[in-house]
């Protein structure tokens, strides 16, 4: 059976730290994120993740029971990846990270993915390489990256600092879309076009900036869209990147089109917020209602 989406990156077990609580042993990651929103947008999805032997074992019959594929899911000697996420009133997120998992290397996708519709990358922490990208360069499918984790690197206080990637281009050439957040636009200390012109010249069809309660931009064929957010009252704003990108991804593989995926995605995103850790996913039906 070919799968729809495969999503690669670390699964985590995070601390979740909210103006109204704290929310600890939360799953995450992009298979939390991204798999469950695809899965529940109706789409078969694969999952290609490191985690180590202290994962919790109810985790993963999570996955099972969400209908995504786990053959792609390797347990290892190391740690699971953990993260401290601090987010303020505005939505704002410090990031500390205490373990990080054993890479994810070509091999570690198996045979039975190769021939997916479309691929969702989106490391944490630099989890994913160039190599790893190239096992899958088919002109067949979709590639799309969230290269958060690309950006990230650990202080010794295990503080998290963002710079720009020095080998940005060695993914980006490789890949038809490109989704970065606010965060990491930062980093790059220039304007909003003038980045998304960058990434764009860089190899992909399609660059996005989100922007949180700002909506996102849009780049492609030459120029900028600009896409309003939903107004809902946020609960929990972990996971609604993957939440996005994995939403543009499934919108996009059936239109073609940046601009209305964009907005299907926003609406997504919009939705899932208003719920707190891994829960709440909204549906096709539920988007296209609140669109």
């Amino acid at each position: 059976m070919q799968l729809d989406t495969v999503v690669v990156g670390h699964a985590t077990v995070d601390v979740n730290v909210l103006p109204h609580g704290v929310i600890e042993n939360v799953l995450g990651g992009a298979p939390t994120y991204a798999g469950f929103a695809l899965a529940s947008l109706g789409r078969e999805v694969g999952i290609v993740s490191k985690i180590g032997q202290d994962f919790p074992d109810y985790f993963p019959p999570l996955f099972s029971k969400f209908g995504l594929n786990t053959e792609g899911i390797l347990v290892t000697r190391g740690g699971t990846t953990k993260f401290e996420n601090t987010y303020t009133e505005k939505g704002e997120r410090e990031q500390v990270c205490e373990e990080v998992a054993d890479p994810i290397v070509p091999g570690d996708i198996p045979q039975a993915y190769l021939n997916s519709r479309s691929f969702y990358f989106s490391p944490v922490m630099d989890e994913v390489s160039p190599k790893t990208l190239s096992r899958i360069s088919d002109e067949e499918n979709v590639a799309m990256i969230d290269p958060q984790g690309l950006f990230r690197r650990i202080e010794d206080s295990g503080e998290i600092r963002l710079e720009v990637p020095k080998n940005f281009e060695d993914y980006l050439s490789q890949v038809e879309i490109v989704k970065i957040g606010k965060d990491e636009f930062r980093a790059f200390g220039r304007s909003e076009e003038e980045v998304l012109e960058s990434l764009s010249g860089m190899g992909p069809d399609v660059a996005i900036l989100t922007l949180g309660e700002d909506g996102c931009k849009v780049f492609s064929d030459g120029k900028v869209t600009n896409i309003k957010s939903l107004s809902v009252e946020a609960k929990d704003l972990t996971g609604a990147g993957d939440v996005f990108g994995a939403s543009f991804l499934s919108n996009y593989l059936e239109t073609g089109d940046p601009t209305d995926s964009a907005r299907f995605a926003t609406a997504a995103a919009g939705l899932k917020i208003e719920y707190k850790g891994p829960t709440g996913f909204p549906s096709k039906e539920e988007v296209k209602e609140m669109l």
